[in-house]
């Protein structure tokens, strides 16, 4: 199964950095070469925790989930189903393109790639077998987005790319879903939501909300910045989010916040975190003080995926 965390895309950032005459030396003590808009979406104290704290093995190693691991069965799926070429990175060779081969039964080969993940714990294990008895109709779903999308001439997938930030060190990076010549897709997948739990102890799962504005929205508004500037305003961004049933499709045409002006915006949001955290990065480097001047909210939802380490952080924070 294709996992973007797992690519290896860093060519482009490593040319970048070795342009760079007095690197810093925070960029070998943190190990970061760029920036990703995801990490510049993730809140401060989660942030530090996880680039200032960690190694990077450490964060290899923290716990993934099922939500994760459908919307990557997902990814493949449209992949192996629309796609012409990906982008992969060789040892040796760098970034090469190479041809997808037709694939008769995409969800049968995917489905066998499901079958193998190991839930990390009860809840997840729930979760994951709500995905899978979805994972069907999520499929005929994702292809009739795609198809509605009606991306024409051969598509490229993965392809590496990297945008500059004003005032910054590192540059951003990410990796397009789907493109051809003229437009590209950048495809989200929200999955069932766990409700209240009824009074007997049991509990259902709803579709989540994929419309303008649904959790995850801006995140995913900084990656389309993102990939529209560093295609130089070329391609005509195509945001496309699905749930198991329903799927919209945002474009300029039907979406402000897509709108050139609006992606710059997103753009100089990003300079402006990723400025101030290099700034936290070269005034606190090989020192823990940094945790002096982050001040962390612990009851964000985003920590509860987080397992040991929550109590970790906040025995860093002295808070435990």
């Amino acid at each position: 199964m294709i996992l973007k965390e797992n690519a290896q895309a860093k060519k482009i950032t490593d040319d970048f950095l070795e342009s760079i005459k007095d690197l810093p030396a925070w960029v070998e003590l943190y190990k970061l070469n760029h920036w990703s808009p995801t990490q510049l979406n993730t809140m401060i104290c989660l942030w530090g925790y996880k680039y200032l704290y960690l190694s990077q093995e450490e964060r290899r190693n923290l716990p993934g989930n099922a939500k994760m691991f459908t919307g990557t069965a997902l990814g493949e799926m449209l992949i192996l189903t629309f796609g012409n070429y990906i982008w992969k990175y060789i040892k040796g060779k760098g970034l090469v393109k190479e041809p997808i081969p037709k694939q008769r039964k995409v969800f049968d080969k995917v489905l066998e790639e499901f079958n193998l993940y190991k839930p990390v714990d009860d809840e997840d294990k729930k979760s994951y077998d709500i995905c899978k008895a979805g994972l069907a109709k999520s499929y005929l779903t994702l292809k009739n987005a795609i198809k509605d999308v009606g991306l024409t001439g051969e598509t490229e997938c993965e392809r590496s790319i990297s945008l500059d930030l004003e005032n910054c060190i590192l540059p951003v990076s990410g990796r397009i879903d789907m493109e051809n010549e003229n437009a590209f897709i950048e495809f989200k997948t929200k999955h069932r939501k766990k409700n209240r739990p009824k009074k007997d102890g049991t509990s259902t799962y709803s579709l989540p909300n994929i419309n303008q504005g649904y959790m995850g929205w801006q995140e995913h508004l900084l990656q389309v910045a993102t990939y529209y500037f560093a295609c130089k305003e070329k391609k005509k961004p195509h945001l496309v989010v699905m749930n198991e049933e329903k799927y919209n499709i945002f474009t300029p045409d039907n979406c402000d916040e897509l709108k050139p002006e609006n992606l710059k915006l997103y753009v100089n949001k990003m300079a402006r975190v990723a400025h101030e955290r290099e700034s936290i990065m070269a005034k606190h480097a090989g020192k823990s003080t940094w945790v002096d001047e982050i001040t962390p909210d612990f009851t964000h939802f985003f920590w509860k995926s987080m397992g040991e380490h929550l109590d970790i952080a906040k025995k860093l924070w002295k808070l435990n």
